[in-house]
């Protein structure tokens, strides 16, 4: 693990990385279940559940822009302290029985456009205190604290919430969101970089700013590499929204699984993620759409895995099949994405990937309530499987725009931005 730690900034920033991810993962199985309890109904959980998203589709593109120019250590901060005060908010309207699914949705509503600045500030952080030569090392090393999170996460956000409530579950996640705020404080960045930010800003006129906002969606078309890298970020972020939340109602309603089991169940895609971790870097030399196209069928073989059986043991090796090769693909992508988009473009390409990666969200989030409802949870889980699949086997075409892993280098525009 000291080998993925690049340096006492990045150390901290994957602590930080970490806990928010445990965070997320204690919530991803709380909340749907304290609404499916609520209202008995797959739909209204997963319309819910997109609350948290709609403010990605609405401010990503401005919000991006905006921090550009900013102290991101700072606003990064900001965020996750906000966001552990409305999970306290949240706790405390559980505990006094004044929560509904539409306080519930208004409530993740704004945290989400919270989660989205914190996200979008960490994420331009990387290449800066990382470095380019160490983006696939720095994006290996988040995807490590992702399968590590996975790994122990549900499994203990399952034990937790069958033995004390989603009360004392909620307060555990709003104290990890403190912690996360105090590890990202501890961050220092160079004080030259933070000149040149204010400098910037103090020039900054609407005008340009609208013209950086909308420039971020254009360099997504501006050649074939993005356009694929974007396509894919679309396909992985729908894929894991939508068989998380999917899997969790097929767990419940059709298999009838304890807390504790569907915990389990969903910690064994943190096994699968370890085993990509140690399996990436033998990939590096590989081309990336190929790799990109291979990873895809694997994690949708996965999935079939989990609804060919009713073995509990089978449906959690599926569930590490599944995230192994998913987990390697968001390293690839993220890594490539960084990689193709010069530093000055990063936040806006950022913002504009998360309003399109957004819109596949909210739609996974949507169907995986809506076609459990309407079919059945292991026909939710076949069209899963073949959303992965099929636009898999169409990009073993286009493997000629893509170059070895490790040679990765940014395409700058023919025009000037």
């Amino acid at each position: 693990m000291k080998t993925l730690l690049i340096n006492r900034n990045f150390k901290y920033m994957w602590g930080s990385q970490f806990l928010s991810i445990l965070n997320g993962r204690f919530r991803e199985l709380v909340i749907p279940l304290v609404v499916l309890a609520l209202t008995s109904s797959p739909l209204v959980t997963a319309l819910v559940a997109l609350s948290q998203q709609a403010g990605t589709i609405l401010f990503a593109i401005p919000i991006g822009t905006w921090i550009e120019n900013k102290h991101k250590v700072k606003i990064a901060a900001s965020c996750h302290f906000l966001y552990g005060i409305g999970i306290f908010i949240l706790a405390f309207l559980l505990a006094t029985n004044n929560a509904n699914a539409v306080i519930i949705a208004s409530l993740l509503f704004v945290m989400g456009l919270i989660a989205l600045i914190s996200r979008t500030a960490f994420t331009s952080m990387i290449p800066g205190i990382a470095g380019r030569e160490n983006l696939l090392k720095a994006h290996t090393s988040i995807e490590a604290a992702d399968a590590i999170a996975t790994v122990i996460g549900p499994a203990l956000g399952g034990i937790v919430l069958a033995e004390t409530g989603s009360v004392w579950t909620l307060f555990i996640c709003a104290a990890l969101s403190l912690l996360s705020t105090l590890l990202i404080v501890f961050i220092r960045r160079e004080e030259g970089a933070l000149k040149v930010e204010k400098e910037t800003s103090a020039k900054h006129k609407w005008k340009a700013f609208l013209g950086k906002a909308l420039d971020g969606m254009k360099i997504l078309l501006d050649n074939p590499q993005q356009l694929i890298s974007t396509l894919v970020m679309c396909m992985l972020g729908f894929t894991t929204v939508f068989i998380t939340l999917t899997i969790i109602f097929y767990a419940q309603i059709t298999m009838q699984l304890s807390e504790g089991l569907i915990g389990i169940l969903l910690s064994s895609a943190g096994v699968g993620n370890i085993a990509g971790i140690f399996l990436i870097n033998k990939l590096k030399n590989k081309n990336w759409i190929t790799l990109l196209t291979v990873l895809m069928i694997i994690s949708g073989i996965g999935i079939l895995m989990i609804i060919a059986t009713n073995a509990f043991f089978i449906m959690c090796l599926g569930m590490a099949v599944f995230d192994c090769a998913l987990s390697m693909a968001f390293i690839v992508q993220g890594a490539v994405h960084q990689g193709i988009t010069p530093d000055e473009f990063l936040t806006r390409v950022r913002s504009s990937t998360y309003v399109i990666g957004g819109i596949f969200s909210m739609l996974g989030t949507f169907l995986a309530g809506a076609l459990p409802e309407l079919f059945t949870g292991k026909t939710a889980l076949i069209i899963g499987a073949f959303i992965l699949l099929i636009p898999a086997f169409i990009m073993l075409r286009f493997g000629k725009f893509g170059v070895e892993l490790s040679k990765v280098v940014p395409i700058y525009r023919n025009k000037k931005v």
